[in-house]
């Protein structure tokens, strides 16, 4: 069946959009414009039907390399009006995973615009996670006020603060500020809130369980996608099998 969000195969977006390994060839002899015009439309727009299942980030990314691409449109999308808006993942992660393997290849512009964007973006759980794995110390540790200032002191902040800890994916920036003598204190009682709370989810879970044959862990993440598509349930359902 047709999608209207993606351009047929022969043309150079459709190519791209499809992660197809002749895309990158076939930009690499187009005009200079137009592939760019294409590689930008897929990192700002992303085409994936879905984000957690299908890696492109570095596809895109080793493109922006060879058609020198600079960061302009990605930094006009990341801090647009919609990023106050629209805080879903979808929007911006693919940008943000691109950044993070440009940096890698030692971009310095994608790795200031990583900084500024976990400093101040929505998303910025995100790229804190993609700084984790390129930043230094001393960047990792200068974000620490920004960061900690999006959790007031109040209980509710402290409490959003250990889930946002317990929720990371890359510990290391937490790990780095749990050391730090200005906010060492506060982030080792989110640390320890949230050891805590997993504790206690453990010993008295309150959620649906599945059967334990693979079947019944299938039909279980189905129900949830079928009932809320795009929610997680699937990476509890692979832990379970």
């Amino acid at each position: 069946m047709f999608d209207p969000d993606i351009a047929p195969s022969g043309t150079l977006l459709g190519l791209l959009q499809r992660g197809r390994g002749d895309g990158t060839l076939h930009a690499l002899a187009a005009p200079r414009a137009e592939a760019l015009a294409a590689l930008h439309h897929c990192v700002l727009r992303d085409p994936r039907r879905d984000w957690q299942v299908e890696n492109r980030s570095l596809y895109y990314a080793r493109l922006c390399l060879d058609l020198d691409a600079g960061l302009d449109e990605i930094e006009q999308h990341l801090f647009h009006p919609d990023d106050l808006i629209d805080t879903a993942e979808e929007r911006t992660g693919l940008a943000l995973a691109v950044l993070g393997h440009l940096a890698s290849y030692g971009r310095e512009d994608a790795l200031r615009l990583l900084r500024r964007y976990a400093a101040t973006g929505g998303n910025w759980q995100w790229a804190l996670d993609e700084l984790a794995l390129r930043d230094d110390d001393t960047g990792l540790r200068a974000l620490a006020p920004a960061v900690l200032g999006r959790f007031p002191r109040t209980p509710e902040g402290d409490a959003e603060l250990a889930a946002a800890v317990r929720g990371a994916y890359e510990p290391r920036p937490w790990r780095l500020w749990a050391d730090d003598p200005r906010h060492g204190s506060r982030v080792r009682a989110a640390q320890e809130h949230g050891s805590f709370d997993r504790w206690q989810r453990q010993l008295r879970p309150s959620g649906p369980r599945p059967g334990w044959s693979v079947h019944d862990v299938l039909v279980w993440a189905q129900q949830e996608d079928d009932l809320r598509p795009g929610a997680r349930r699937p990476e509890a359902a692979a832990r379970c099998l």
